[in-house]
């Protein structure tokens, strides 16, 4: 899970980064099948580890992670503004990879999830 997104900040920079459509779009795919995987494997995590009871509420919560994204997009749309699309996404990128390597380090229990 914590390596499909640090995967997916990654390939979001190398993205950015490149020069060439054809590679571009390699990358995209490789974007998105990191962004898919690892979504799937937090919600499958997040299921597991819930108790019944509380299942329900804990995938409501989760779900309204949609108004993070929607902020997160305006963060995005703002540093575009200001520094350019490229750059923008390159640091979005390379904050999202930082952050879950940075998780992994503290949580050490994290990567013992399975």
């Amino acid at each position: 899970m914590l390596g499909g997104v640090t995967v997916y900040g990654l390939s979001v920079v190398a993205f950015a980064a490149s020069p060439s459509f054809r590679l571009s779009l390699g990358l995209m795919s490789i974007v998105g099948l990191a962004h898919v995987s690892s979504y799937a494997l937090v919600q499958t995590v997040i299921q597991t580890y819930s108790p019944s009871a509380f299942r329900g509420r804990t995938m409501a919560i989760f779900h309204m992670s949609t108004v993070v994204m929607t902020l997160g997009s305006m963060l995005a749309g703002t540093l575009a503004a200001l520094v350019g699309a490229r750059w923008a996404l390159a640091s979005m990128g390379a904050t999202g990879a930082l952050l879950t390597v940075m998780i992994g380090v503290a949580l050490p229990q994290a990567r013992r999830i399975r």
